[in-house]
């Protein structure tokens, strides 16, 4: 079943990242003693394209995100 942004933000915020800053509708998510960064752009009803999920997997760690 496809991903909304709100199901990845509320996921990315349960496993201790948080927003550090914004743009418009671009959030920088970041945790605290990583550089690692990720950008999470779209309303929350919107699909998360297949690839931007791969890639803020990739980033983020969390394989439940599929």
């Amino acid at each position: 079943m496809p991903k909304k942004y709100r199901e990845i933000r509320l996921a990315l915020r349960d496993a201790g990242w948080a927003v550090l800053r914004q743009r418009g509708s671009h959030e920088v998510w970041g945790r605290s003693g990583e550089t690692a960064r990720i950008v999470v752009a779209g309303k929350d009803s919107d699909t998360v394209p297949v690839g931007t999920l791969s890639s803020i997997r990739r980033a983020s760690g969390l394989e439940h995100l599929r």
